[in-house]
């Protein structure tokens, strides 16, 4: 009993590792994208002081909008703030979208989008991150978040992300 045990649990597993990143953010049920309760709402969107070797740094991501750029899309923006010591030039900065989904497991929020790249620190647009996802419609309002890693490239650093304020959006992704 215990050997077929782990052999399902080891069959499930390697099927789990074999799916690629975006099959995972994929709802299980049929349901569909939502406005987020507004007044669950919390904000951050610069985390506090991180130390890595000699580098303090911190963590920003901005709100998600409608980009100003057609087709009408959801986006955040994700990059590092040199804050003070030795830094390396470059740090890796993942930025991830997502919209709130409901189905009748409950609610949930999917990543629908995400960007990775080696940025200078200080942001603006050419030292920052976009995960940008276009809407298949306008008609309804959806809760969106971002959220933002920062690895510096080099140096041993904390793991751990730093999210947005939640916006509601009219744009289904």
């Amino acid at each position: 009993m215990r050997r077929t045990l782990a052999v399902a649990c080891g069959a499930a597993l390697a099927l789990l590792v074999a799916l690629p990143s975006s099959a995972l953010s994929k709802p299980a049920a049929a349901g569909h994208f939502a406005a987020y309760p507004t007044d669950l709402v919390s904000t951050m969107a610069e985390s506090g002081p991180i130390t890595a070797g000699s580098c303090t740094y911190k963590q920003a991501i901005d709100d998600p909008h409608i980009s100003s750029t057609a087709p009408a899309a959801a986006s955040v923006h994700g990059w590092w703030l040199r804050v003070s010591g030795t830094c390396p030039s470059k740090a890796n900065v993942d930025t991830y979208l997502q919209g709130y989904w409901c189905d009748i497991y409950g609610c949930r929020w999917i990543t629908v989008a995400s960007g990775s790249a080696d940025v200078f620190a200080g942001g603006g647009s050419g030292n920052r991150v976009t995960a940008r996802r276009t809407c298949s419609s306008t008609s309804k309002t959806v809760g969106w978040r971002g959220f933002v890693d920062v690895d510096l490239i080099g140096v041993s650093d904390p793991s751990g992300y730093t999210y947005s304020t939640i916006r509601n959006l009219a744009c289904v992704p």
